[in-house]
């Protein structure tokens, strides 16, 4: 009667989860005015044409909802994740042809792309065959 052992977190897994937290957070306080105080916001300084206040509160709560969702180990954080981490990583490679490099957030957003792809991360979030579909 032992209760099955809880399955450990992959260490990809909880490297993307905290990286995301610490975009979500250092993405609102940006936005709350503390660009001068906090040196790591001077590394993620954005492009004023497309960056807007709207955008940025949505970016933060676009990374709190996949941080959710990876912590319930969820499809859909997985999904999120992959999508906000292929948009910036495309900002931060459109960045460097522009002549303004963002050589951080780049690797920030390499080393997420590399343990989402790890293959203990992908595991947990295999979709899985409907019972009903195999029949």
């Amino acid at each position: 009667m032992n209760p099955e052992p809880k399955q450990k977190r992959p260490v990809g897994l909880v490297v993307i989860i905290v990286l995301q937290l610490a975009l979500a957070l250092l993405e609102a306080l940006y936005l709350l005015g503390w660009k001068q105080s906090v040196l790591a916001l001077r590394l993620l300084v954005r492009n004023p044409i497309f960056y807007t206040e709207i955008v940025g509160w949505v970016l933060a709560g676009l990374l709190l909802l996949a941080v959710l969702g990876l912590l319930l180990q969820k499809r859909w954080g997985w999904i999120i994740s992959m999508i906000l981490t292929g948009f910036g990583l495309f900002y931060t490679i459109w960045s460097y042809f522009q002549g303004t490099p963002r050589y951080f957030p780049m690797l920030i957003y390499v080393i997420m792309v590399l343990y989402l792809n790890q293959h203990d991360v992908q595991r947990l979030f295999r979709e899985q065959p409907d019972p009903e579909l195999a029949r």
